[in-house]
C-alpha cells in the first residue's frame, strides 16, 4: 500500500515516527541503516520485522565508552546482549585476540540464554555506542519478542558450534 507521498507503507516497514527515531544526535547511523545492517549479518533479527527491531531498539540501555575501556570482563556474569551503534570492540580471551567488530555487529548473546560467566572480554578499540539489550526486557516487556529472539540465537550459537567443532576436527 503507498502512501500520500507514494512511498510504500507495508505494516512490516519502519512507521514515520520510528523512522524519526534517532539512535544518535547526530542521527548517524540511521535507524534504517542499523535495522538493514542487523538483519543483514544476523539471522535471529532477520527473521523479524523493522517494526519489531524497532522496538527492541527503543527499549535498549545506551552507553557511550572511550577507547580502551572494559565493557565486560571474561568470567563475569552476563544479562545482555550488546549492539554497536559505532565504533569497535574487540573480544579477547587473554591476550589473544578473538575478533575485532563494528558497527551493526553483535556481541555477548549467550547472557540472553543463560546466566553464565562470559568467556571472554569485551574493551572498545575506539569511541563506541553501545545498546545493551538486557534478557528481561525480552522476557517481561516483549515477551513474543523475547522468543523470537532466543530461538534464533540458540540456532545461531548451535551452528557456531557446528563450525568450531568442524575446525577442531580438521
Amino acid at each position: 500500500m503507498k502512501d500520500k507521498k507514494g512511498t510504500n507503507n507495508n505494516s512490516g516497514d519502519v512507521p514515520q515516527r520510528t523512522r524519526d527515531f534517532q539512535l544518535t544526535r547526530e542521527g548517524i547511523p540511521s535507524i534504517a541503516e542499523l535495522i538493514a545492517r542487523l538483519r543483514e549479518n544476523y539471522d535471529f533479527f532477520s527473521a523479524m520485522s523493522e517494526r519489531e527491531i524497532a522496538w527492541i531498539l527503543k527499549l535498549c540501555g545506551r552507553r557511550s565508552y572511550r577507547p580502551g575501556q572494559r565493557i565486560f570482563g571474561q568470567g563475569d556474569i552476563g544479562n545482555c546482549f550488546y549492539v554497536i551503534v559505532y565504533g569497535e570492540v574487540v573480544i579477547r580471551r587473554g591476550d589473544i585476540e578473538l575478533s575485532r567488530l563494528g558497527h551493526g555487529d553483535c556481541f555477548g548473546e549467550m547472557a540472553i540464554l543463560e546466566e553464565a560467566p562470559r568467556a571472554a572480554t569485551a574493551e572498545t578499540a575506539k569511541s563506541t555506542l553501545l545498546f545493551s539489550i538486557e534478557r528481561d526486557i525480552l522476557a517481561e516487556t516483549l515477551p513474543s519478542l523475547g522468543f523470537k529472539v532466543t530461538t534464533h540465537l540458540a540456532k545461531e550459537l548451535s551452528r557456531k558450534l557446528r563450525e568450531a567443532d568442524a575446525l577442531v576436527e580438521g
